[in-house]
């Protein structure tokens, strides 16, 4: 638990840390696919967040993307399943840091 030894050398967050049991951090599976569909769906009906992210998977042949294939999409095919130019950018930007 690489992150304890480094958030231990602050005096205040060793006590913190110290009188609480560890905690275990565990990596989903695609975070960034998670936060990219979080971000699809942001102020929208459920409806309408669900089909974008099904005209988003379609790109792909219905597998969720890799990092690199999201990148590989061209702006304006991201724009022409329903996505705003922010948030079709705010796209881009997760997979280029996911890399």
């Amino acid at each position: 638990m690489e992150y304890l030894l480094h958030l231990s050398k602050d005096k205040r967050l060793k006590r913190l840390i110290e009188s609480q049991e560890p905690l275990n951090i565990t990596r989903r599976k695609n975070a960034p696919y998670y936060l990219i569909a979080s971000i699809m769906s942001q102020q929208l009906s459920t409806k309408v967040a669900q089909t974008i992210r099904n005209r988003f998977l379609a790109l792909y042949d219905g597998r969720v993307p890799k990092p690199e294939d999201v990148l590989g999409t061209p702006f304006e095919t991201l724009r022409s399943i329903g996505l705003s130019n922010a948030k079709a950018g705010y796209v881009h930007n997760v997979a280029r840091f996911a890399l």
